[in-house]
């Protein structure tokens, strides 16, 4: 029985802890619907299968989100009409690029891969968005719990 209790202190530990960056990537993905329209996002991050995955890259390194709080921005961008793929990219380049990140590879790694670690994942979020967009699914089911209908 202690064991159990043990499990779930340090769940909750670990849910307080990353509570915080949630709160920041709520607070981030306001901010993007407040200033920028579900018009001027579905423009450049909806329409395309090359071009929005690129920009939606670039629009994600200077922002330090971490891999939790990158998660409500890309559903907020996702929601005011960016594609699948470019969604995909924002949540690979961001978390890579964040100033966090590119400090502990700089104490960790030497200054050689500290450089080579963004750029490898600016280069993995592209490729992927890019893969996203000309093979994935562009139907998501809103019920995850639906069925195939075409018989999967």
């Amino acid at each position: 029985m202690s064991v159990i209790y043990e499990i779930l202190k340090a769940s909750w530990y670990l849910y307080l802890d990353v509570a915080v960056f949630m709160l920041f990537g709520f607070f981030v993905a306001g901010i993007l619907f407040v200033f920028f329209k579900p018009d001027r996002i579905k423009q450049y991050l909806g329409t395309g299968k090359i071009k929005p995955v690129i920009l939606s890259a670039l629009f994600g390194i200077p922002i330090p989100l971490c891999s939790c709080g990158v998660v409500p921005v890309a559903v907020g961008l996702k929601k005011q009409g960016a594609n699948n793929g470019a969604a995909l990219s924002f949540m690979i380049a961001t978390p890579e690029s964040g100033v966090d990140s590119i400090a502990v590879s700089w104490a960790m790694l030497d200054p050689i891969m500290t450089v080579i670690r963004p750029v490898a994942g600016f280069i993995t979020a592209i490729s992927t968005g890019i893969v996203q967009n000309f093979f994935g699914d562009s139907k998501v089911s809103s019920d995850p719990l639906i069925e195939n209908p075409a018989g999967g």
